[in-house]
């Protein structure tokens, strides 16, 4: 069997650039290191800024209070349902109702309004 002959190796001119890795590009340590605090700089300032850290611990807290006053809407709204079937369903509770909230009265009854003692000049006692 015939053996290959090896490929030619030619020398580079000189003075001509040796072919390097391409695309790289050769960047002082002085410009990375600015650049690197900049970054730092920016973080930081967003971080402690008026929507950084503080901001997000603010409307957190404002979520955890409106989440709160939700609950206690949605409470109140299911015990008013309640309370209105019953009126619905429940001619005496309706009556009952009517009588003490509105001053009303049956026929031949007599309604009695108490109110609260006074120290004579129209004040409460305060």
């Amino acid at each position: 069997m015939a053996r290959m002959p090896r490929p030619l190796k030619f020398a580079a001119r000189a003075g001509t650039p040796r072919p390097g890795p391409r695309g790289r590009v050769s960047v002082p340590g002085t410009v990375l290191w600015l650049g690197l605090v900049a970054l730092v700089a920016g973080v930081v300032l967003v971080q402690l800024g008026d929507s950084g850290l503080p901001a997000w611990r603010h409307l957190k807290a404002q979520d955890a209070k409106l989440a709160a006053e939700v609950d206690d809407l949605v409470k109140r709204n299911e015990d008013l349902r309640r309370d209105l079937r019953q009126i619905k369903t429940d001619p005496e509770l309706l009556e009952r109702l009517a009588r003490e909230r509105a001053g009303m009265q049956k026929p031949g009854e007599a309604v009695l309004t108490l109110v609260p003692a006074g120290d004579g000049n129209g004040h409460d006692g305060h």
